[in-house]
């Protein structure tokens, strides 16, 4: 499983689980409350990987965890997969996913019915939608954003409180 965030159960202490291998680091350096940590973990056990030595133009069809680190520009099929795009990662297209994790640049609209998160220094020019939204200092972002934790349909009316002054 790749995790991004995971607390050691002995310290109080949290750790980066990519693969930069970073040093502990508390929740103060990090400048979070530890406890609001929700860490967003994607089961690579039959993740497909795209390396950075390869370039495609077509479309790709998966279902569980695909992480891409090539430059890819068609269409991306899924059911209910997650993708990741790595820091090298390039995508150009639009997709709807489970989960989305961008590290890299995506040049397209990216729907999840879950979460999306954007790390440090990724790259979205296109329209998002999410139940979840998370985003780190130092994205750049060019879109539209729709983020629904309730999954309240569009035009739904929102009720009033009925309120007596």
């Amino acid at each position: 499983m790749k995790k991004f965030f995971k607390k050691d159960d002995d310290s109080d202490s949290l750790n980066y689980g990519d693969n930069n291998n970073k040093e502990n680091n508390s929740a103060k350096e990090l400048n979070m409350d530890k406890s609001k940590v929700t860490a967003l973990t994607m089961d690579k056990s039959n993740a497909t990987t795209l390396t950075p030595d390869i370039e495609i133009n077509g479309s790709i069809k998966f279902n569980n965890v695909l992480e891409v680190n090539c430059k890819f520009e068609g269409e991306l099929i899924t059911k209910d997969g997650e993708i990741i795009v790595g820091k090298t990662g390039s995508v150009k297209a639009d997709f709807k996913v489970k989960n989305a994790i961008i590290e890299g640049k995506v040049e397209g609209n990216v729907t999840a019915t879950e979460k999306i998160e954007l790390k440090e220094k990724a790259q979205l020019i296109g329209d998002l939608t999410a139940k979840t939204l998370s985003i780190e200092e130092g994205v750049y972002f060019v879109g539209k954003c729709n983020v629904n934790p309730g999954g309240i349909k569009a035009g739904t009316p929102v009720p009033k409180n009925n309120k007596k002054d």
